[in-house]
């Protein structure tokens, strides 16, 4: 099962640097972005908020925005500030 932060562990992340661990989705690995928002899964569930990440790719016309669960934030990403 996925699990997802909570509203106050999600507005906690808000502004970090992150850093890819692999490639995915484009993004190759290595590439930084930032937290540029939160999204409420709906649900009964307190905790059901998931991270929209805006990837630093500086090829792409619009930004790169992609959402990530707790489970994928902590498998994939690292904070680098």
């Amino acid at each position: 099962m996925t699990t997802h932060f909570t509203y106050s562990g999600a507005l906690d992340k808000q502004g970090k640097k992150i850093r890819t661990l692999q490639e995915f989705s484009g993004v190759p690995a290595g590439t930084t972005g930032t937290v540029t928002g939160m999204y409420h899964r709906f649900s009964s569930k307190e905790n059901n908020y998931g991270l929209d990440i805006s990837w630093d790719l500086p090829d792409r016309l619009r930004p790169l925005v992609d959402g990530f669960s707790k489970d994928e934030y902590e498998e994939f990403l690292e904070e680098i500030t």
